[in-house]
C-alpha cells in the first residue's frame, strides 16, 4: 500500500486497540481468561436481552464452559456459537472476519507450584475482502510495529503450524512474539495471526502441541 492510501486508511478510521486487548489474556489463567471473554459477551447480551430475550437465553447457554480447564486439552477455542461470541463478534471487525480464536494454555504446573496461564493465542482469520493488504492494515490502524527481519539463526518462539515455504511476517512486541501468515486453500481462512508470550513459553515445563 503507497503512503498516501496509508495516511487516507489512518485519516478515515484511525487506529484500533484489538492486538493490545489480545495481548491482555496472555499469561492469564483459566479463570480469569473466561471473565475477559464473558465481558464481551456481556455486551452482546445486554443488546439482545430487551428485543430477544429467547435469543439471548439460547446465546447465554451457548457460551457456558466447564469450571476447570480439561486436562487433556488446553485449550479454548473461541468461535461465534460458544464462549468466544462477543470476542469475534468485535474483533477486527471493520477490516478481517475473525472465524475463529484459539487460546492455548501452559498445563498447571506441580513443582514448582503454577497455574495454568495462557501462553499463546492463534487467530484464524478470513482477510480476503479487507479494504487493504492485511500486513498494510495491522501497522497502519492496529498499531503493529514495523516487522523483523529474521536472521539465519532465528528459531519461532513456538512450533506455529506454519506452511515452511510460504512466507511468514515476525514482529518482536516487546516480550511477545507476533507472526502471520497467509492461508491458501481454505475458503473461510485466509490467514493466520499468533501471539506468543515470551515469559510464560521459556517457563513453561510441558508445551502442548499446537
Amino acid at each position: 500500500m503507497s503512503l498516501l492510501l496509508g495516511l487516507v486508511l489512518f485519516f478515515q478510521v484511525g487506529v484500533r486497540d484489538d492486538i493490545l486487548q489480545l495481548r491482555q489474556y496472555l499469561g492469564k489463567n483459566y479463570a480469569t481468561a473466561v471473565q475477559l471473554l464473558n465481558a464481551k459477551n456481556q455486551i452482546l447480551l445486554r443488546n439482545t436481552e430487551p428485543l430477544a430475550p429467547a435469543q439471548a437465553a439460547q446465546m447465554r447457554a451457548q457460551m457456558q464452559v466447564p469450571d476447570r480447564l480439561p486436562a487433556d486439552r488446553p485449550f479454548i477455542q473461541g468461535r461465534v456459537q460458544n464462549v468466544g461470541q462477543g470476542l469475534l463478534t468485535f474483533l477486527f471487525e471493520d477490516d478481517f472476519f475473525v472465524e475463529q480464536v484459539n487460546f492455548v494454555f501452559c498445563p498447571a504446573q506441580t513443582d514448582p507450584p503454577k497455574p495454568e496461564s495462557v501462553m499463546a493465542i492463534q487467530v484464524a482469520l478470513d482477510d480476503s475482502r479487507a479494504a487493504a493488504p492485511t500486513l498494510s492494515l495491522l501497522q497502519t490502524v492496529y498499531q503493529m510495529p514495523r516487522p523483523i527481519i529474521p536472521g539465519p539463526d532465528y528459531e519461532p518462539l513456538l512450533p506455529y503450524p506454519l506452511v515452511p515455504n510460504l512466507p511468514r511476517t515476525v514482529w518482536d512486541l516487546n516480550g511477545v512474539e507476533a507472526v502471520y501468515q497467509a492461508v491458501a486453500g481454505k475458503p473461510l481462512v485466509t490467514g493466520q495471526l499468533w501471539l506468543a508470550d515470551r515469559a510464560v513459553v521459556m517457563q513453561c515445563a510441558n508445551i502442548p502441541k499446537l
